[in-house]
């Protein structure tokens, strides 16, 4: 059975813009997932990848963003907590350590490179803070005699890159 274009472009905004599962897209518009399926391979052959469009949609969204936040706060969390179990473990070997150790470092460090990603807002916060911690320590370091005037200027400059953000 032949289905119109109009139903190509329905089931397209459907499954990239509105995100739906393929099948409920494919219920909703009435084709078969087959017919979905080769809809979708003809327009990656064209140049329209149309799940590389839905993950950027994703990404703009602020529910979505608000879900990696959540995400890599649980995951900080447990890694402090493996840290924190790493302490205080006394029976574990030194060989047994440095495996745990590299492990969770590894972790650490994909999970980061995922969220940079997934999360550009976020890692440009991080980045700003990192900035102004470095800055801080340097005039702790050279400049003692201006920390109080730095300490006075550093909150209300955050509150304006938090505004620039």
């Amino acid at each position: 059975m032949a289905h119109g274009s109009e139903k190509r472009t329905q089931l397209r905004g459907l499954y990239v813009y509105q995100r739906l599962p393929m099948e409920t897209a494919c219920k909703k518009v009435g084709v078969p997932r087959s017919t979905a399926n080769r809809w979708k391979a003809d327009a990656v052959a064209q140049g329209d990848d149309w799940d590389s469009l839905r993950a950027a949609v994703a990404m703009g969204d602020d529910t979505f963003a608000q879900l990696g936040k959540r995400l890599l706060e649980d995951y900080l969390v447990a890694h402090q907590s493996t840290m924190d179990q790493l302490r205080t473990t006394k029976d574990m070997s030194a060989m047994d350590r440095a495996q745990a150790l590299a492990s969770l470092s590894d972790s650490f460090n994909k999970t980061m490179a995922s969220f940079k990603k997934l999360s550009p807002e976020v890692n440009k916060q991080a980045i700003q803070l990192d900035v102004l911690r470095l800055f801080a320590s340097f005039a702790q370091r050279r400049y003692p005699q201006h920390v109080p005037v730095l300490l006075d200027m550093l909150e209300p400059f955050g509150e304006e890159l938090a505004k620039a953000g």
